[in-house]
């Protein structure tokens, strides 16, 4: 291994440890990580500085923009009010409102989804006499899993995608990602319903007033951004609005409404048809929600967290320079020898194990952009096509299910919290069933 490989390494190492510490803020180190690499000339500017003209951080900003735009519209208002009035069983109030913040998730950030269902989650809770972090859970696991069924419901998906077109130049399309992302949010509910059944309080009675003692020490000491989309600390929906009074859920009444649902499908369709680059799509969406006076021009510049754009932007350069100086080629050949032998699916559960491993370490788009780039290495030198080992990356980058540092989880965590022992107990059953379920539909859809 030469020099600037080494040289490559050591700074990638080092940021990694500072992220995973929790005592800075993590798009200071990026960027810190960054500049040190072009400092020592182990890469020209076009290189460390080539994350910032991604097309996936394009396609991530015009996320934010799309879904603060469906929230401003009042385009779901009143759903979960709507949910409640038609289910009165415990077990059926927490699968209704989990399974529409996994739908929400999968075309809106996770914090956003988790901000429209969470007062209604905890008005539930209040009527059934049951803690909030009863339901509390469940609607963040299912949020996180939920943007895991389109390659816009998540950063690792948009990540993955654009170096899947940069390697193969075919693309992944919007619902691509749906049959490993289903598979994991069914196995999510059977583990849940199984782990019910054997005794298992997935949901722990904590009470809000304990929430500050029951928060992890990552929780208590985290800066900065810590897992996808969206700042925990802006939610989007205030803790007391909407519990008492009741709101209708009339999705089609009222231009703005029907302009906002309008504008979304046509951009979903135009980019699962795959007529137009997702950074178009959704790009173009959010432009039309701007122009039409659904979405201000002050809260869409607002919504669009600075913190992550400099993060991802940093993270992406440090991956482009890894592969300039070969680093990752060198790593990629030597795991390819290492794993000589083993056949596609053991391959392909090893890269989901690897990135979710990474994932709640640091940050699943920190474990998406260092893994995509080892993924396509280790496939060329295996029997595993490019498309699987992608796949497998994507699916393990968002399972961050193993201690609550997800944004999602963070969220929910604040407004109706429950322990993270419960939490990290139910997450590793959790995500070790996931990664078989994910690895064996991938062999099938992709290998």
């Amino acid at each position: 291994m030469g020099i600037e490989e080494q040289g490559a390494w050591g700074v990638l190492l080092i940021v990694l440890a500072l992220i995973a510490s929790g005592r800075f803020r993590m798009e200071l180190v990026a960027l810190g990580g960054l500049l040190v690499l072009g400092v020592s000339g182990l890469a020209p500017p076009e290189v460390i500085f080539s994350g910032f003209g991604h097309p996936a951080l394009a396609t991530i900003i015009a996320i934010f923009l799309v879904s603060q735009g469906i929230i401003d519209s009042g385009l779901l208002q009143g759903l979960g009010q709507a949910l409640a009035k038609r289910l009165h069983s415990l077990r059926g109030q927490i699968i209704s409102i989990s399974a529409v913040s996994a739908f929400l998730s999968a075309f809106m950030n996770n914090v956003g989804a988790v901000g429209l269902m969470l007062p209604t989650a905890i008005r539930m809770a209040k009527r059934s006499g049951n803690s909030s972090g009863t339901f509390g859970m469940p609607l963040a696991i299912a949020s996180i899993l939920g943007g895991t069924v389109t390659l816009i419901g998540s950063a690792p998906n948009i990540i993955i995608a654009s170096y899947m077109l940069s390697s193969t130049g075919q693309p992944f399309k919007m619902f691509d990602f749906a049959p490993h992302g289903l598979a994991m949010l069914i196995t999510a509910l059977l583990t849940w319903i199984l782990c019910k059944s054997c005794g298992m309080d997935v949901g722990n009675n904590v009470t809000p007033g304990n929430s500050g003692r029951n928060k992890s020490k990552t929780e208590r000491q985290s800066p900065g951004l810590v897992g996808d989309l969206g700042d925990p600390e802006k939610s989007t929906e205030e803790e007391g609005n909407g519990l008492d009074k009741p709101i209708s859920f009339t999705p089609l009444a009222g231009r703005q409404k029907q302009a906002t649902l309008l504008i979304l499908l046509a951009a979903v369709i135009l980019v699962s048809l795959d007529l137009l680059h997702p950074a178009f799509g959704f790009g173009g969406a959010a432009l039309l929600m701007i122009v039409s006076g659904i979405l201000k021009p002050t809260a869409a510049y607002n919504n669009v967290d600075i913190k992550i754009i400099f993060f991802l932007g940093a993270m992406l350069g440090i991956g482009q320079t890894l592969e300039h100086t070969g680093a990752l080629d060198t790593l990629s050949a030597y795991i390819a020898g290492f794993t000589e032998g083993f056949s596609p699916f053991w391959l392909i559960l090893l890269l989901v194990i690897i990135s979710s491993a990474l994932s709640n370490a640091i940050n699943n788009s920190a474990a998406a952009v260092f893994m995509a780039p080892l993924a396509v290495g280790i496939a060329a030198g295996s029997s595993l096509g490019t498309a699987a080992a992608l796949m497998a990356t994507a699916a393990g980058s968002n399972l961050t299910l193993l201690i609550p540092t997800h944004q999602a989880a963070l969220m929910v965590m604040s407004k109706a919290p429950f322990s993270t022992i419960s939490f990290l107990r139910f997450g590793v059953i959790l995500s070790f069933f996931c990664s078989l379920a994910a690895a064996a539909v991938i062999i099938i859809f992709w290998q």
